[in-house]
């Protein structure tokens, strides 16, 4: 279920990226504490405190993880099956083991991996150009929710 609302308080910019709802995430917060040996209260002038790295939840679906990966980013195109983050991290770690094995920096990486695919492709008889399209065609069903052809 996505919600359709538009945030502007506390939680502007922030979605669940499984499910999409904005109503309500739980985020672990720090906050100052006056404790006695009576009891304990929130301090006097205290406010909470949450930055990206807090662990945050989405109570509709359970979807954890550092608020930062709650944060809407702009332009992503629609994730009608709730995967594409998951496709992304996927990616990360292929592209993590290919800096880790050639030392290529971040910003060259995906240009230095998709030349070697070209060069992998020419020994291993495949066309890149055909496999690139099938990618694109792939990509577009994922995003847009049309069955792939290929």
């Amino acid at each position: 279920m996505t919600m359709t609302m538009t945030n502007e308080n506390c939680l502007e910019g922030l979605r669940c990226p499984q499910c999409g709802s904005e109503d309500r995430l739980l985020i672990v917060v720090t906050l100052l504490a006056d404790v006695t040996d009576d009891g304990t209260d929130i301090a006097k002038g205290s406010d909470m405190h949450w930055d990206d790295f807090s662990m945050t939840r989405c109570p509709l679906c359970d979807r954890e993880g550092p608020l930062k990966e709650f944060r809407i980013l702009a332009g992503l195109p629609p994730d009608p099956e709730a995967m594409n983050g998951k496709r992304a991290e996927w990616a990360a770690c292929a592209l993590a083991s290919f800096r880790s094995a050639t030392g290529s920096d971040e910003a060259d990486a995906v240009c230095d991996l998709l030349c070697d695919l070209m060069h992998w492709c020419d020994r291993h008889g495949q066309e890149f150009s055909h496999e690139l399209a099938r990618a694109q065609d792939h990509y577009q069903a994922e995003t847009i929710g049309e069955p792939s052809t290929n």
